[in-house]
């Protein structure tokens, strides 16, 4: 790489660095004050742990919220079998990394609060490039501002995977794009030992290349081999499990204490819908499980435009595996989240907002139900 191309990549990260500051800057604000203004859940019986209990400290608490409980257990003590639910569900990339730079910075809870955010600025420093490569600057742009107000975008800051993950995804992805296929490799391994949803990199990365192979595009590269570092994270978390637990398989058998089970995943949206109380009562339950399950169809739905309107292959099987591995569980929980880590799906809503009617709706939409779903999440209820 010559010195112009640094000079480049040192302008773009600038300009992604700017609008993170901005817009992460903007809901830190929001939070702040909102939650100056509500108050807490009550008769929490998830709340077993404060990571900062001090009253002057609780926006930072506010980052610490479910499932942080278990990378937490996992932070502090490795992996163990208790009851039906189990930490060992949970991959093991986020809580170890937490906990060895917690070792420097003084708690696995600022550490992972850390990981979280710088991750999440590289994350959409890897998107941006990748959208450069394809398109023009500002769409480029707006694809990083839609993903960072998407309505689940929050979890990117939180004590949660989704902000390493999205990291790992986005770099394997930019690398697998530029034939460096050792470090797309890497990325993917990360991406593997941070969320089972990992493999959908393998997946799209093996189909594309096996077709561009068959049709004589490309010429077979032993480099190409090291994209098999991707599932090689899988067998790594699986001798950690062996080593602690006795049981390599273990991540998966505990997936039924979240009532998950293999099923077609395109019954599940539907089959949740049907099971919506249509009444609307004040159940939080009721409505969360109606939007998880409008945010799966939403995202079949770009996933299969751009297949139709011939984005790049990689990319559209990334949004649409990205669907279809959560929905081969029967559950459309948390699909929400799940959707804020498909990236590719943000170039399609970018190009989208071209017709700037749609982009002032999408915006409020965005920014709307991130303020609801962010005040939820903070104050001790369910938001995905």
């Amino acid at each position: 790489m010559d010195n112009t191309d640094n000079i480049s990549l040192k302008k773009a990260f600038l300009k992604i660095l700017l609008i993170f500051l901005v817009w992460r800057g903007a809901l830190f604000l929001f939070d702040f004050i909102g939650m100056s203004y509500t108050f807490e859940r009550t008769n929490n019986s998830n709340k077993d742990y404060q990571a900062y209990p001090q009253k002057e400290r609780y926006f930072l608490d506010g980052w610490f919220r479910w499932d942080s409980g278990w990378y937490k257990r996992i932070a502090e003590r490795g992996y163990y079998i208790e009851g039906h639910q189990s930490d060992v569900a949970f991959f093991p990339l986020f809580p170890y990394l937490s906990r060895y730079l917690g070792y420097i910075v003084g708690s696995h809870f600022l550490a992972g609060f850390l990981i979280s955010n710088f991750s999440t600025l590289f994350a959409i420093f890897f998107m941006y490039l990748i959208a450069l490569s394809m398109t023009d600057e500002e769409r480029a742009k707006r694809a990083v501002i839609l993903l960072l107000l998407f309505p689940a975008s929050f979890f990117l800051s939180a004590y949660y995977t989704e902000g390493l993950f999205l990291l790992t995804i986005t770099g394997s992805t930019y690398f697998f794009l530029r034939k460096n296929y050792f470090l797309s490799g890497i990325f993917g391994m990360a991406a593997m030992l941070t969320r089972s949803t990992g493999i959908i990199l393998f997946i799209a990365f093996g189909l594309y290349l096996f077709y561009q192979l068959i049709r004589k595009r490309e010429k077979f590269s032993f480099s190409m081999l090291f994209l098999l570092l991707i599932p090689s994270g899988l067998i790594v978390f699986m001798l950690m499990l062996k080593f602690q637990v006795g049981d390599p398989f273990a991540f998966s058998k505990f997936q039924a204490g979240w009532g998950r089970h293999f099923v077609f995943p395109l019954f599940t949206p539907f089959i949740e819908l049907y099971r919506v109380n249509w009444s609307f009562p004040r159940d939080d339950v009721n409505i969360q499980k109606f939007m998880e399950a409008v945010t799966s169809l939403f995202f079949l739905v770009i996933a299969l435009i751009m297949i139709l309107k011939k984005y790049h292959p990689v990319l559209s099987m990334l949004v649409l595996f990205g669907v279809l591995m959560p929905l081969s569980t029967g559950k459309v929980m948390s699909m929400i989240r799940f959707a804020t880590v498909l990236f590719p799906a943000f170039y399609y809503l970018s190009d989208l907002c071209e017709d700037r009617r749609i982009e002032r709706f999408i915006i409020f939409m965005f920014a709307f139900f991130l303020a609801i779903f962010n005040l939820r999440f903070l104050n001790w209820f369910w938001a995905g």
